[in-house]
């Protein structure tokens, strides 16, 4: 039996680890061509704070509810209750009541539904936490249990009395979070996840005040009004859609931003482009597998790509690889040398009208230089094998959409 292990240095650390083995679980994650990267950093951008194991817009306002339930502990008691050991046991509670209350019609996304006698495995603040801190409710760029640690020793000092003016002191309780102006104390009690109107109006205006986030995707649809189309658009969209391709066909007549404009249509690009070697490699993988339905299929893939990409002209530039580096790889963020040069690489080839031979040694040799002895074509394959890897790329599109459709429909009520 193998096992995963790191050398904890930090609670941040800790944090990176369990979101990357969450996202290993994830369906579709399989990145033999170890592209991930350049994906991921185009999803940061487009849609900060948003992550694929998101579900529901509600968790935004929760642990704002628990962090105040927390400070409205009589003193004695809070001293002596550790504040990450008091969160844990809240968001236990939280699934419960959210199934309980919910009755025999339990929604999508609580959190925990599964788990409600064993304890919620994957809690909502580690899911939602760089979200919280992007959006600017969270106001400090700490890991969750730093922060705790910290907000727990500034409300034990004294400091937990909440004055508005406390607001402009960022060492104060209210500086360090801002407690969602819904909260009540029996908030637990008639919990749901839906959002309540004042809920969706607290988490739009956390998002559209915050500047990390202002040319993302997200914020862009709610300051030009274009909530409610977009969660329509999203709606009339049959299975087989690319989604996000369909949302950037919609944006771009309209008044969003120019940057916000510039990095879809970039990391759109991106994804036709290396469409392109994730088919290349699936063909690779059906020829050692010996599964020749999988290989007509992916042949004939490969054939219906290449009259889609002759539709782009300047696609395989020369100049289009540094095009989606430079939109993607922002704050100091870098790509990874092996992975920048198989991208060029591949373009480059693309650009010569490489025969397919050339093609497939190329994805070949980077598919086992990125998995070494754990790739696919070093395996023994049966002829059942399926399809491997990524398609078209989302970009977590699909989670934001489910976000902005909760805040859609919490603005929406009693309108």
């Amino acid at each position: 039996m193998s096992a995963i292990g790191w050398v904890d240095y930090s609670s941040a650390e800790r944090e990176r680890v369990s979101q990357v083995l969450s996202m290993l679980k994830e369906k579709g994650t399989l990145d033999e061509l170890g592209i991930g990267q350049v994906r991921d950093a185009f999803a940061d951008v487009l849609f900060p704070g948003f992550s694929t194991i998101q579900t529901r817009a509600k968790y935004f306002v929760t642990l704002g509810y628990i962090f105040q339930d927390y400070r409205n502990l009589n003193d004695k008691l809070r001293v002596k209750t550790d504040l990450p050991t008091f969160i844990s046991k809240k968001e236990d509670e939280l699934a419960a009541a959210l199934v309980k209350n919910h009755g025999d019609d339990v929604p999508y996304g609580i959190i925990g539904k599964e788990s409600l006698d064993t304890g919620v495995a994957r809690k909502p603040s580690s899911v939602y936490w760089n979200g919280l801190r992007q959006f600017g409710i969270v106001r400090k760029r700490l890991s969750f249990k730093e922060f705790s640690n910290l907000y727990q020793g500034v409300v034990n000092q004294g400091k937990h009395e909440y004055h508005e003016e406390d607001d402009d002191d960022k060492n104060s309780a209210a500086g360090l979070l801002t407690k969602p102006s819904t909260y009540q104390k029996n908030w637990l009690e008639q919990i749901r996840i839906e959002l309540t109107a004042q809920e969706a109006i607290f988490i739009k205006d956390k998002l559209c005040m915050s500047s990390d986030v202002a040319d993302s995707v997200p914020v862009q649809i709610i300051k030009h009004d274009l909530l409610t189309q977009v969660v329509d658009l999203e709606n009339e969209l049959v299975d087989q859609s690319w989604r996000i391709q369909s949302l950037f066909e919609f944006l771009k007549k309209k008044s969003v931003s120019s940057k916000c404009k510039a990095t879809l249509a970039c990391a759109l690009d991106f994804s036709l482009a290396i469409e392109g070697a994730h088919i290349r490699y699936n063909c690779l993988i059906a020829q050692h597998a010996n599964n020749h339905t999988l290989l007509s299929e992916c042949e004939l893939d490969f054939e219906q790509w290449l009259l889609e990409v002759k539709q782009v002209p300047e696609l395989f530039n020369s100049s289009t690889p540094s095009l989606w580096f430079n939109s993607a790889f922002i704050n100091g963020k870098r790509i990874k040398p092996k992975t920048q040069l198989f991208i060029e690489k591949w373009v480059g080839l693309m650009r010569e009208n490489a025969v397919v031979t050339e093609l497939d040694a190329c994805v070949e040799k980077r598919a086992k230089a990125n998995k070494g002895a754990r790739c696919m074509l070093n395996k023994g394959l049966s002829e059942s094998q399926h399809w491997v890897g990524m398609r078209k790329l989302e970009y977590r599109w699909p989670t934001a959409a489910l976000i902005l459709a909760d805040i859609k429909d919490g603005l929406n009520v009693n309108a």
